[in-house]
This record gives C-alpha cells, sequence and structure tokens, in this order.
C-alpha cells in the first residue's frame, strides 16, 4: 500500500525513473488500472454522496413549492428586460401550466408506494450511479487509449500493451481533485486543473512506456482527440448545412 502511495505521488510529480521502474514491471498494467479504478470511485465519492441524499430525501409539496419559487423567478427575471409579444407570452403561460401540472404528478408519483422502503431504494440508485460513473470512465479510459497505442505504434513506439496501459493509467492520480467538483464555484476551477495535470501525466506516460521524445508523445496521445474534434465538427457543419437547405426548401414551398 505505502508503495502505491509513493508511486501516485512521484507520478504527479512527473519522476520519470519511478515511472520507468513501474513501466518493467510485470504486473504494471493490474497495478495501474486497479489505481486508476480507485482514484475514479475517490473522485466520485462526493457526488455520490450529494446523489444519495438528493434520492434519500422525500419529495413532497414543500420542494414542489421551492422549485416552482425558483423557476417562476427565473422568468420574472426574464420578462424584466422587456415587453414579450403575445406568441412569446402565450407559450410562456402554456409551459407555466404544463409546468405546474408536472410537479403534481411528480409529486403524486413520489407518494406512491415502492416495493423497497424509498431510503434503500435512493441508496442503491446512488450507488449504481457511483459506480457506474467510475466503470464508464474506465471503459473510456480503454477506448481511448487503443487508438493512442495505435498511433504510436505507427509512430514507432516499441512499448506493450500492458505496461502502456498499466503507465498511462497513473494519469487518474491527478483527477483526484475533481473530487471537489460539486463545490459551487472554485470546484469545477480545482477539477479543471486536475484534468490538465493528468494530461500532462498521460503524455508523460507515454513518453516512458513507448520511449519516446516528448514531442511524439505529445502527438500519439492528442491526435486521437484532434481528429475526433475534427470529425464531430465536419458532421455539425454538414448537419447545420442540410438543415437549413431543408428549411430553406420548405419555406420555398
Amino acid at each position: 500500500m505505502n508503495d502505491m502511495l509513493i508511486l501516485m505521488r512521484d507520478t504527479a510529480l512527473l519522476r520519470e525513473p519511478a515511472m520507468e521502474a513501474f513501466r518493467d514491471r510485470k504486473d504494471a498494467m493490474k497495478r495501474g488500472v486497479a489505481i486508476l479504478l480507485a482514484c475514479f470511485l475517490i473522485a466520485g465519492s462526493l457526488a455520490g454522496l450529494i446523489s444519495l441524499v438528493n434520492h434519500v430525501r422525500p419529495f413532497g409539496p414543500e420542494q414542489a413549492d421551492r422549485i416552482r419559487q425558483e423557476v417562476l423567478q427565473g422568468f420574472e427575471q426574464f420578462q424584466f428586460y422587456g415587453a414579450m409579444d403575445p406568441d412569446a407570452q402565450a407559450f410562456l403561460d402554456q409551459f407555466t401550466q404544463n409546468f405546474e401540472s408536472g410537479l403534481r404528478m411528480g409529486v403524486e408519483i413520489a407518494s406512491l408506494p415502492t416495493v423497497l422502503p424509498k431510503g434503500i431504494a435512493g441508496f442503491f440508485a446512488a450507488l449504481g450511479g457511483w459506480l457506474t460513473t467510475a466503470f464508464g470512465r474506465l471503459t473510456a479510459f480503454l477506448a481511448y487509449g487503443i487508438w493512442v497505442l495505435l498511433f504510436a505504434k505507427l509512430m514507432g513506439g516499441n512499448g506493450g500493451v500492458d505496461r502502456f496501459f498499466g503507465l498511462t493509467a497513473l494519469f487518474a492520480v491527478p483527477n483526484l481533485l475533481s473530487f471537489f467538483a460539486p463545490i459551487p464555484c472554485v470546484g469545477p476551477m480545482i477539477a479543471f486543473v486536475g484534468w490538465v495535470w493528468g494530461v500532462v501525466v498521460y503524455i508523460k506516460a507515454v513518453q516512458v512506456s513507448q520511449r519516446f521524445t516528448a514531442g511524439r508523445a505529445a502527438a500519439a496521445a492528442l491526435l486521437p482527440a484532434v481528429i475526433a474534434i475534427f470529425v464531430v465538427a465536419i458532421l455539425s457543419l454538414l448537419s447545420m448545412i442540410g438543415f437549413i437547405a431543408a428549411v430553406s426548401q420548405w419555406i420555398g414551398s
């Protein structure tokens, strides 16, 4: 346990000798993935606790009134900026009526009896969300890593799969800062620092596992993301052009 903590510290500080020693372990992938999963579970524990409280807390008329007041205050602030045309006002009135009906329906559904006590059901719902998030991030890490490893091989990398995934899994150590993400204002900023730090650790891990220079490691680590963003942007642009063309044709007809 102490060895793992020392490894996590050295990895966060980008100490190359420690990362090289870990790379040469036979159980590098097993240990790395275990550290990654533990970090993801710890990082999501505060959000999971908040989810547990929200699931266990009963939803009754008092909570519905509070939500109603918050939404109506938002509408009042929106109307404060200028007069609304009749169509917009009619839409807002219809939306308010539907919202009120939805709240009443939500209170009635929440009051229905359930097979399990609501506290137990809420606990398992929050637990499932916490575990699903952690394992989902693990799946995303493995899926993205396959593409990074492919680019690394094309660039002449000579590290094995176990060494690669074992080392790159350590990027999750700085992402422990995402534990603070649910905290208003400062939490997302701290989580973003951890994310950037994790990207730096990931690039360093690619460099050590594949015996790359820093530039080649950065290229192999970031190219899949850049290509994915480019493809999504192109598809979004084509979809927008198609939508505009369809609307123009409909208006013209």
